[in-house]
């Protein structure tokens, strides 16, 4: 998640950066229109166009680093939910709990950690497609439904 708020700042400010320049254009293309002698037009006329070859470079390399970013997103955790149980009367307090972290795709993990009096036990599960092929506990799966909606909730309140 880290990863994609970085890329996504090193995208504004290469968004950034084409508008300044786009603004240097408008400024150039006003001076443009004022008169000027033959010369002066010419020389406006092949630093417009160095700046557009430039600008369509870049924003070629805008367009390449924004599709890249959109596949890695895909396999970035976007989807969690974590719960929190007493899975035995004689202990005190929520103190086990299960965290599940899903891609898009609704692949990832899940992890589940039993507290009582003796110890704490950890267990991790695979999740493919939304599914285990290991048995799940009850709360494991609430919490995976709770995962698999998490997106869809988020989507229909955007």
């Amino acid at each position: 998640m880290i990863i994609l708020t970085i890329l996504f700042c090193l995208s504004l400010i290469a968004l950034g950066y084409t508008q300044w320049r786009f603004m240097q254009l408008q400024k150039k293309y006003g001076e443009f229109l004022e008169g000027a002698d033959a010369k002066k037009v010419e020389q406006l006329i092949k630093g417009y166009s160095h700046d557009v070859k430039d600008s369509l470079q870049k924003l070629d390399e805008l367009a390449g680093f924004t599709a890249k970013m959109h596949t890695q997103s895909q396999f970035a955790i976007s989807k969690q939910a974590l719960i929190r149980f007493n899975p035995f009367g004689d202990t005190g307090g929520d103190q086990s709990f299960v965290l599940v972290l899903l891609d898009n795709h609704n692949n990832g993990v899940i992890t589940s950690s039993v507290h009582a009096r003796t110890g704490t036990r950890v267990y991790a599960k695979e999740i493919t497609n939304g599914l285990s092929k290991y048995n799940l506990s009850d709360e494991e799966t609430v919490a995976l439904q709770k995962a698999l909606n998490s997106k869809k909730k988020q989507e229909s309140t955007t």
